[in-house]
């Protein structure tokens, strides 16, 4: 059920000079690939962009609709079902374990460590009737640990493990319904503002009942809606009540949501949704993207989004009213990918991100850049090379600093930010280690007025194994 990686952590204790040493060398020899330069909460698990068509954006990313893989190690049994109904032959059973070395280094005296291992156990059935059932368990078990929360594990380095899908599907074949799906239960979401934000070692959840249309053939319009009733976060593996989520203790309000996306072209897409939280707060998010070609080796993908948050009903997380805009520019040219982007936060209140990670294009691997107030601007660079692909070697580096922001609640200023993000991924395309994945990645923060050496190293090892 889990996958072992015999690392010890004393092997991965770098410093920061050699982790910087090896940040130069990776810029120098930038050729190891590419990343999907999306925001965090999507960024670890979308295949890597060739060209700037091929980045995605919050919305596209919510309703792309991703099967599981065909590829089964278990061929035996799959002979064995293949004359069932579909019900039983088209079953899928795959574990997808993660080894996951976490250590960060706040101050000299603050140095959190995590060494997990887990993963999740999935299985999904075939169609019966239209029917079909779908149940995922999550584990994250401690090897060692020191000093604070890392977020791999529960508070006081507590093991997760938890039932974080379980849900009843059914599929539309006809009528205005056709291609749509309903799904009664615990759920993996992929919502901007609502996702499983997977960036430790179990992703998050949430309990729903949603109608969703993602991605059927022919139609330019896709979407959702439904109604959240409770959210399990990465570091926990107990479901609470939305509203209980956002801060509102002692309350069992959920989140109304209602969302679509318009593409009448393959260069051109817009959508928006909307989350209504009883008596907490509601989230409006818009983005829009526009893709052109400019020459035989050259595109350009541009994409803006808006984001409004302010208190409802009984606004029992506070009265409060705030606004995001960002936008960003991809060029791609013969495997490079370059992308530049901006936010501006108003300085009513930092965004709010309770039921998942930030859609945000500056949504970075530690910081989010939407403190009240906040400007911030962002470089991110990668390459894809058709050499290092097949190797399955890929990586990235970004650049964000965020200005101007300020305390929401005395107008006192906050000091300047600037994260660098490096990432590297070894991903095997086939042979005898496909579903090998390794990630190393590091960040670093320089704030202002702060000498104090911020930073994180994070060692992934996922290894996909389907049975079925």
């Amino acid at each position: 059920m889990t996958f072992h990686l015999g690392i010890s952590m004393d092997i991965i204790r770098f410093t920061v000079r050699e982790t910087q040493l090896a940040a130069v060398a990776l810029l120098a020899v930038l050729y190891v690939g590419n990343t999907t330069l999306a925001n965090e909460a999507i960024r670890n698990e979308s295949p890597a962009p060739a060209s700037a068509k091929q980045t995605e954006t919050s919305l596209d990313y919510a309703f792309t609709d991703r099967p599981l893989t065909e590829r089964s190690v278990w061929t035996g049994a799959k002979e064995a079902l293949s004359d069932k109904d579909a019900f039983w032959r088209d079953t899928r059973l795959f574990f997808d374990t993660r080894s996951y070395v976490f250590r960060r280094r706040n101050a000299a005296d603050d140095r959190p460590e995590d060494f997990v291992i887990g993963g999740k156990i999935v299985y999904e059935s075939g169609w019966w009737n239209n029917l079909s059932i779908r149940a995922a368990y999550y584990n994250s078990t401690e090897l060692s640990s020191s000093g604070g929360n890392t977020g791999l594990l529960a508070d006081g380095h507590e093991n997760i493990s938890a039932v974080g899908e379980a849900n009843l599907r059914y599929r539309f074949t006809s009528g205005f319904l056709n291609g749509a799906v309903a799904r009664l239960g615990r759920q993996s979401m992929s919502l901007p503002y609502i996702n499983k934000h997977d960036i430790r070692q179990v992703p998050a959840a949430h309990e729903a009942y949603t109608l969703e249309r993602a991605n059927v053939e022919n139609t330019k319009v896709n979407w959702i809606v439904g109604h959240v009733l409770k959210f399990k976060d990465y570091d926990s593996d107990s479901f609470e009540y939305m509203s209980e989520s956002a801060g509102a203790f002692d309350s069992d309000e959920g989140v109304t949501v209602a969302g679509a996306r318009y593409k009448p072209s393959g260069d051109v897409s817009i959508g928006a949704a909307n989350y209504y939280g009883w008596d907490t707060y509601n989230t409006f998010f818009a983005e829009g993207t526009y893709h052109r070609l400019l020459g035989a080796n050259l595109d350009m993908k541009l994409a803006a989004q808006f984001s409004d948050q302010r208190s409802v009903g009984d606004e029992l997380v506070g009265d409060f009213d705030t606004q995001q805009l960002a936008a960003k520019a991809t060029f791609g040219y013969q495997g490079l990918v370059v992308k530049g982007g901006f936010s501006l936060t108003s300085d009513d209140a930092a965004m709010r991100k309770d039921w998942g990670g930030s859609p945000s294009y500056l949504s970075m691997m530690r910081l989010d850049f939407d403190r009240a107030g906040e400007t911030a601007y962002m470089l991110s660079l990668s390459y894809n090379d058709e050499f290092w692909t097949s190797l399955g070697l890929s990586g990235w580096v970004s650049f964000t600093h965020g200005t101007n922001a300020e305390d929401a609640a005395t107008g006192l200023d906050l000091p300047d930010r600037t994260e660098y993000d490096i990432t590297v991924d070894y991903k095997p395309p086939g042979g005898f280690l496909e579903g090998l994945w390794v990630r190393a990645r590091y960040n670093f923060i320089d704030t202002e007025g702060d000498n104090t050496k911020v930073y994180d190293f994070r060692l992934i090892v996922n290894y996909s194994l389907p049975f079925l």
